[in-house]
């Protein structure tokens, strides 16, 4: 049994580290600025210690004021290269054992000096060397080193006897002195107390890290969504904000995912945390390896917030925004994975996502744009934002006319207020496959009047006439049939799209992830287009409400 209890008590203890790790990875890269400010600190005494040794070697003593300042000028000009070196960046972890080890053979050195310079007697019976190990051993307790206090102590203890044993010992004068004071068992005495206040350094260094990991587990309860540890800001907006976090639950592993948190004062709103919550909910259904995975929703504190799958790489604007800038068109065959992975993820949504009667829930997405869709570094494509979608079992014919979404990917029936189903969603499909073919926007002009007429109105070219390399491939057969104003003539299921595409694949090859990783990368250091590196969430309307007034169109067509 006991062995047992020890067993669980290492894992306890093993898991507890994991869950403080990110704590003391930040208290470490911390320290390094506290190292400084002691360096600093360090550098201001040593000044002060020189003023004292020109001071003592005019009006006091001659002889050890000069050696003092010698060993002082000494000691501000390593000081000096410490910080320098620290303030680089460089040598932090060399540095974080060898200042103590130096600082605590300066007690030893000043011992040596007094002997040499004023005597033996002076030198035992002085009150500077123990202050100055009390004062290290302090300064190594609050770098929150555990072992570092008492390595201080050993260390010290060690100088203080060989500079005794080799100096002191030697000594003519000694012989004569009968104090117990100045005999080697109080030197040993001496030499173990100061060992001894290491070993209470260690102890209380071991104690303030538990009691500022407690501190800290308390704290992530009460304030970081319990098994949440928010990070750095992603986007804000008027609905909340949203953060990287790391899930770090009781078990002790750890993920990052992306937090959306609303506003306090918004989830007072009881239609808004509907709203909210009915995103939630409709994320989490959408489990498909091309959609943004919701992983939790909950009530914290005043405010509402839900955990989304976070995805490392960028999206589909960005990266067309990039390849325009560098005159670098995108190889037929990467656009044709990434059509057919958003075609696999709506097919997922329209056709086959359940409610929790277990019926389909024909997800409509109804703002599909680049904006919308991430591809990640490992070549992975995901649809995110469902935050409009519908879910449209309930509506007859899976229909509705609720106008949401980006003007320059809407469909023309969603553009003259038209009944929208999922082919709507398959012709913003197909506004998003000839853009990053050709590098331009089909529909965007300057105002949202202008912008709907060329919907309605407009012809979109085929993408051979762009980009001449595409003539004689299935590209302009596919964006005819994509982008047929009228929805019957248009592909009628995702599935469809799906295959059109893989057929496309067929005549090129999938590309490999090294390939898409090597895309992003360029994409990522393009000083041409602002935006996140290769960290970039958008998952689930991170800046805009859930759902949005609804917007009636102009019917341009005069009816």
């Amino acid at each position: 049994m006991g062995v047992e209890r020890d067993a669980r008590e290492d894992r306890d203890r093993s898991a507890a580290e994991q869950r403080t790790s990110p704590l003391w990875a930040e208290l470490d890269s911390e320290l390094v600025g506290l190292e400084q400010m002691v360096m600093r600190a360090a550098q201001a005494i040593t000044l002060v210690g020189i003023g004292i040794a020109i001071y003592v070697a005019l009006f006091v003593a001659p002889a050890m004021g000069r050696a003092m300042g010698i060993a002082a000028a000494g000691t501000l000009v390593w000081f000096t290269i410490a910080h320098a070196l620290l303030a680089r960046g460089r040598g932090a972890r060399v540095l974080s054992i060898v200042n103590p080890v130096f600082e605590i053979a300066v007690p030893a050195i000043a011992l040596v000096i007094m002997e040499q310079t004023q005597g033996v007697a002076y030198a035992l019976g002085s009150w500077v060397p123990p202050l100055l190990y009390a004062v290290l051993i302090f300064l190594a307790m609050m770098r929150l080193k555990p072992w570092q206090p008492i390595i201080v102590g050993i260390v010290g203890a060690v100088g203080y006897v060989a500079a005794y044993a080799l100096v002191l010992r030697n000594a003519p004068l000694l012989a004569t002195l009968d104090s117990p004071l100045y005999k080697p068992p109080m030197q040993a005495a001496r030499a173990a107390s100061i060992i001894g206040f290491g070993i209470l350094g260690s102890l209380a260094c071991f104690g303030m890290r538990r009691a500022i990991a407690r501190a800290a587990r308390q704290t992530r309860a009460k304030e970081l969504f319990g098994k949440y540890r928010l990070g750095a800001k992603i986007a804000s907006g008027g609905m909340g904000t949203v953060y990287e976090a790391l899930y770090c639950p009781e078990g002790g592993f750890e993920r990052r995912v992306a937090i959306k948190r609303v506003h306090p004062h918004l989830a007072l709103d009881p239609a808004f945390v509907d709203g909210f919550r009915a995103e939630a909910e409709l994320g989490a259904r959408l489990a498909h390896p091309n959609i943004v995975a919701v992983l939790d929703f909950g009530l914290e504190g005043d405010t509402y917030f839900f955990a989304m799958e976070l995805v490392e790489g960028m999206d589909l604007s960005r990266l067309r925004k990039h390849c325009k800038a560098a005159q670098t068109p995108l190889p037929q065959n990467v656009v044709a994975f990434i059509g057919r992975e958003i075609a696999a993820g709506l097919a997922f949504a329209h056709e086959t996502a359940l409610g929790a009667d277990g019926k389909p829930l024909h997800v409509v997405h109804r703002d599909l744009n680049p904006a919308n869709v991430l591809i990640s570094k490992t070549g992975q494509v995901k649809i995110s934002d469902f935050g409009v979608a519908k879910a449209l079992r309930d509506q007859r014919s899976h229909e509705t006319t609720h106008v949401v979404g980006k003007l320059a990917y809407l469909a023309p029936e969603t553009a003259r207020g038209a009944a929208v189903d999922a082919r709507a969603d398959l012709f913003a499909l197909g506004l998003i496959v000839w853009e990053l073919l050709c590098l331009q926007q089909a529909f965007a002009k300057d105002g949202e009047a202008a912008t709907l007429d060329a919907i309605v109105n407009s012809v979109v070219p085929p993408p051979s006439t762009v980009r001449d390399e595409l003539a004689g491939t299935k590209w302009d057969s596919f964006c005819a049939t994509a982008l047929q104003p009228d929805p019957a003539r248009r592909f009628q299921s995702a599935r469809e799209m799906r295959d059109a595409l893989d057929r496309i694949l067929d005549d090129t090859h999938v590309p490999r992830a090294d390939e898409i990783a090597a895309i992003l990368r360029a994409a990522a250091a393009s000083p041409d287009i602002s935006g996140p590196s290769l960290v970039a969430t958008r998952s689930s309307a991170e800046t805009r409400p859930i759902e949005p007034p609804t917007v009636r169109m102009p019917h341009l067509d005069g009816k």
